[in-house]
Parts: structure tokens; C-alpha cells; sequence
């Protein structure tokens, strides 16, 4: 009789402790996350998407939602190829500096002159700053360029669109502010190709997509994939439907392949990559990096800044949800793409969308809500609820579900992309 009224006892206070956890943490998860990606669509965040959850080695959640353009005529898949744009900024260009790095034929504190003596101007003072530039510099984004340029309006060879590359206004002197910056990263690509001799998608191919069996990751796809590949954007300057070529106009100028977009990839082949950098730099038995050369370009470079070594970790209105440890790191791209390694709790959560379909002024807000919402409800699949304090979930979502919007020490709003 002892023995019942004991087990009747545990389990009551189990069952009210269980109550009070979800008192004080409601649930963002507030449906299957097939139906919440289903709203998503309905509520015109993007045509269609693929979510990709993985812990250590597993693939624990891998669905399509949607339909790959409104007028709905051909689902999303599981396998489709999405441009990813500044996700290609980690994926690739920053993956073939790591290797460089960590086979000693570069230094981050070696100056971009020495690569790309082009590196000059528009005047005597910036070609003097210009020198000081590191390649440190150019993966945080503290070398002082702008975040973008119209190279591609110019009517001019391409040879000539490189020079007006080099040849970009500092808007501060090197390594004194963070300013998010495209232009710093089409430059590592250049430097990449003059280090290794060869373009840089050919390099990334040998040193990184086969090791890795990344069999769908490329830039410039075969015209016969166009079937699986999702449009982006309706451009009438560029004869209408973007279906097959990179969606970032500097890049499709540059002849598809830059450091800074231009790769296209399938969250299979995303989730190959996350496990090798959960496995400290290895996958199936082949090493790609070194443990430590992971560590070192996914760690923060201060605690005033949330950039990584061409890596980003997460702040404010994080898109990769509010239950991100502060060791995680990742990306977003422009087309809708979004991407978070958390190594704290062995978790990767992959988001793939066009959500500059039909353009790009369908992103705001419900892309940057529906964004969060999802990579937040991701972690509550897996049973993870302990929020980060630093992170703020955005107004919508704090009012559905009666969340405080803001946390003390969560100042940072955080970044669109």
C-alpha cells in the first residue's frame, strides 16, 4: 500500500513539475511543424520551403512545404536545389580560406595587397588604407567597405567590373568598425583563385563538395537540373522569371561564380556539411578541417561583435530562434536561405526558402517572423527549452504567445538577411 501512495506521489509531482515548466516557458511549437510550415506558406512568408533538423549524426526532421512559385503549380521537394546566396559566404568561400589556412599557405594576418595588387584607389589615401587590409579584416567584415555596390549596371567587360571591385570606396579605415560587406568577400574568392591557381568553384569541388559527397552543391548548374532547382525572383530587366541561374546580379555579372553568392545546394547536402563541422572538422571517416581550425573560425572575435571569422553568431532578434546557445554560428542568404550549427547542444536546423518570390519586397516581415518562428519551434521539437537570455523573439511572436519581447542585455536587434 506504501509502495502505490509512493508511485501516486511521484507521479503527481512529476505531472504539476511538468505544469509549472510550461507555465513559465510556453510553447512556440504551437502545432506539428509540417502544419506550421503549411501556415507559413498560407500566410505568404515564401511560395515554398525544406526544414532540415539535425542532432550529432541524425537526421531528425526533413520535410517540403508548399509549392515553388504562387501559382502553385509543381510542390516543393525534399531534394529540390535552392540558390543559396550569402550562405555560399560560409559553405564555400570561407571553407576554402579554412583550408588554406590550416595547410599554411595563408595567414589571417596577411595583407589582401599581396593576393590582389589590383587591390588600389579611388585615390591616393584609400590605396594607402587599402594596404592595410587583412584577410582578417575581410572575413569579419571590419576591412571599412561598403555592403554592396551595382557592379552590374556597368556596361563594361568583366575584366573591367573586377577593377571597379578593387578600386571600392572605404567608408572607415581598416579594422576599426563592422560593417556587413559583400565586397570584402568577393575579394577572398579572388584571393583563393591566386593562392590555388585555379577559379574557385573548381577548388571548392576538389577540396570540399567530393570529399564530402556534396553531389548537388555547385555554382552555375547543369542546365538539365533546371527541374529540381527553385525560381526566385520575377525580374522583367532580366526577361522575367530567375529559374536556373544565380538570383544576385553581381554575381550573375562576375559569370555566376564570387566569394560572396552563387552556390546552389539541397539541405541533404547542407546537412553532410553541418555533421562534419559537429564532428570537429570530419564525416564518414574523411577529415576536411582540424578540430581547432573549426573552433577558431566559428568562435566570436570579441564580445562586441557578433562576427566569426566569415562566420556569424547569434544576437537580438536571432534568426535562428531564441533557444540558440551563445556557441553557435551561421548564416543567412538573401533568396531566403538560413542556416544554424549549435555544437553546445549537437543540433543543426536548415532552412531553405525563395522568399523573394515573386521579389523581394514580399520578404518584409512575415519572412524574418515565420524565419524565427520556425528555427525556434525546430529546438522545441527536440525538447530543448532553455531560452538564451541574449536573444529576443520578434514582437509578433511575443504577443501570440504572451512571451516577454525583450530580455535584459538584449539591446541587439539583430540583422536581416
Amino acid at each position: 500500500m506504501f509502495k502505490k501512495l509512493s508511485h501516486y506521489f511521484l507521479f503527481l509531482i512529476i505531472g504539476v513539475t511538468f505544469l509549472m515548466h510550461s507555465c513559465e516557458k510556453p510553447a512556440l511549437k504551437y502545432k506539428a511543424l509540417e502544419e506550421i510550415m503549411q501556415d507559413a506558406v498560407a500566410d505568404s512568408a515564401w511560395p515554398g520551403c525544406v526544414l532540415l533538423i539535425g542532432r550529432g549524426d541524425s537526421i531528425v526532421f526533413w520535410e517540403a512545404a508548399g509549392y515553388t512559385t504562387y501559382a502553385q503549380t509543381q510542390e516543393i521537394r525534399k531534394d529540390d536545389i535552392f540558390d543559396l546566396a550569402s550562405v555560399s559566404k560560409v559553405i564555400g568561400t570561407t571553407s576554402a580560406l579554412m583550408k588554406l589556412y590550416e595547410s599554411g599557405q595563408i595567414s589571417l594576418d596577411d595583407r589582401a595587397v599581396h593576393y590582389i595588387p589590383q587591390l588600389r584607389g579611388p585615390d591616393a589615401l584609400r590605396t594607402a588604407q587599402k594596404k592595410q587590409i587583412s584577410i582578417r579584416h575581410l572575413l569579419t567584415h571590419t576591412a571599412g567597405f561598403e555592403p554592396f555596390r551595382l557592379f552590374y549596371q556597368m556596361d563594361v567587360p568583366q575584366k573591367a567590373r573586377w577593377d571597379s571591385v578593387y578600386q571600392s570606396p572605404l567608408l572607415t579605415k581598416p579594422g576599426t568598425s563592422t560593417v556587413y560587406s559583400d565586397i570584402g568577400l568577393m575579394l577572398l574568392g579572388k584571393i583563393v583563385e591566386a593562392v590555388r591557381g585555379v577559379p574557385l568553384d573548381t577548388y571548392l569541388q576538389q577540396a570540399l563538395f567530393e570529399p564530402l559527397k556534396m553531389f548537388d552543391t555547385f555554382y552555375n548548374p547543369p542546365i538539365g537540373l533546371r527541374g529540381r532547382i527553385v525560381p526566385t525572383e520575377i525580374a522583367a530587366e532580366r526577361g522575367g522569371l530567375v529559374h536556373g541561374i544565380v538570383h544576385d546580379e553581381n554575381t550573375v555579372s562576375l559569370g555566376g561564380v564570387a566569394g560572396h553568392a552563387g552556390l546552389f545546394s539541397t539541405a541533404e547536402d547542407l546537412s553532410r556539411f553541418c555533421r562534419m563541422m559537429l564532428n570537429g572538422g570530419e564525416l564518414d571517416g574523411v577529415r576536411i578541417f582540424k578540430p581547432e581550425t573549426v573552433r577558431q573560425f566559428t568562435t566570436r572575435i570579441s564580445p562586441e561583435s557578433s562576427r566569426c571569422l566569415g562566420w556569424d553568431s547569434p544576437e537580438g532578434e536571432s534568426s535562428g530562434g531564441i533557444y540558440l546557445s551563445s556557441e553557435s554560428y551561421g548564416h543567412t542568404g538573401f533568396t531566403g536561405t538560413s542556416l544554424w550549427i549549435d555544437p553546445v547542444n549537437a543540433v543543426y536546423v536548415i532552412l531553405l526558402s525563395n522568399a523573394v518570390h515573386p521579389d523581394r519586397s514580399w520578404k518584409m516581415p512575415k519572412y524574418y517572423e515565420w524565419r524565427q518562428l520556425l528555427h525556434s519551434a525546430a529546438y522545441e521539437e527536440l525538447g530543448i527549452r532553455k531560452r538564451n537570455p541574449d536573444l529576443v523573439l520578434k514582437e509578433r511572436w511575443a504577443k501570440k504567445f504572451g512571451i516577454p519581447e525583450t530580455v535584459p542585455g538584449s539591446a541587439k536587434r539583430g540583422k536581416r538577411n
